[in-house]
Parts: C-alpha cells; structure tokens; sequence
C-alpha cells in the first residue's frame, strides 16, 4: 500500500479547521454536518477513541494517519462496497438522490433533512452529474469512515 503523505495532510487540515494540529470532537462534528450529518454524538466520539493513542481526546496527525491506513485496507474496501451496494436498490452502481436519501435515512435513523441531501449530493457528485458512482463515494474520506462505524 502506498502512502500520499500529502494528500493525508491536507485532508487532516480540511478538519483541524483552527490549524493547531489537533482535530477536536467540534471540529470532527463540523465536517460531518457539512455533509449531512451522517454520524451520531456516539459514533463521532467512538472515531476519536478507535485512534486516540495519548487519550487527549482529540486525534493528532499521527493518530490520523493511523486512520488513514485503517481506512485503506482490504477489510475497508470490502466494507464500502457492501455499504455502497445496500444503497443501490436498481443495482446500476450508481446512487441517485432518492437512493442516497434512503441510504442516509437508514444511517440517521430519520428522514434526512433537503439540507442534508445536498450537502451529501455537493460532496459525493465529484463530476456532477446528478448521480454518485462507486468511485466518488469509494474515495470519500467520510464515506470510509462510516465503514468504522459499521463495526
């Protein structure tokens, strides 16, 4: 497996919004929102305690880049097409909104909110065309962490 150190950098400073090296539970809670809100209070703080080594309760670029890793492997991929495919009702690999909006129905445990579909739409549609394929939500990072959650 290969490491772009510094694609892992930047995505760690698109969290540590106040760029003091530390993503807080705030800040892991913003970026979920941003996108629709797809985890709980519980399951935001299970994230940071999964790589929290020094028990500080934040995650440092070390303990990201642990993350990281995790979130790149077999058992990772393995998980975000099941993920992926449970959402894709018509099976044609691609999500439309109503599928994303079922999907994140079932992830929110309530009808999401038309704020929350588009944030998740702005996010996942890289090419924008209307639809999400396996490749954009594959290789969204946030998309991965759901696979943690999972567990």
């Amino acid at each position: 497996m290969t490491i772009d150190e510094a694609a892992i950098r930047a995505t760690f400073s698109k969290f540590d919004q106040d760029n003091n090296g530390l993503i807080t539970y705030d800040e892991l809670e913003q970026v979920f929102s941003g996108i629709g809100g797809f985890a709980s209070s519980q399951e935001l703080r299970s994230i940071i305690a999964s790589v929290d080594e020094d028990n500080d309760g934040c995650i440092n670029f070390n303990e990201f880049l642990a993350l990281s890793m995790k979130l790149q492997s077999t058992e990772t991929e393995s998980s975000l097409k099941t993920l992926f495919a449970g959402m894709d009702s018509d099976g044609d690999r691609y999500l439309t909104r109503d599928e994303l909006k079922l999907g994140m129905s079932k992830f929110l445990g309530k009808e999401p909110t038309e704020t929350q579909i588009e944030a998740a739409l702005v996010a996942l549609d890289v090419n924008k065309d209307g639809k999400v394929s396996y490749a954009e939500f594959a290789n969204n990072f946030l998309c991965r962490l759901h696979t943690i959650l999972d567990k």
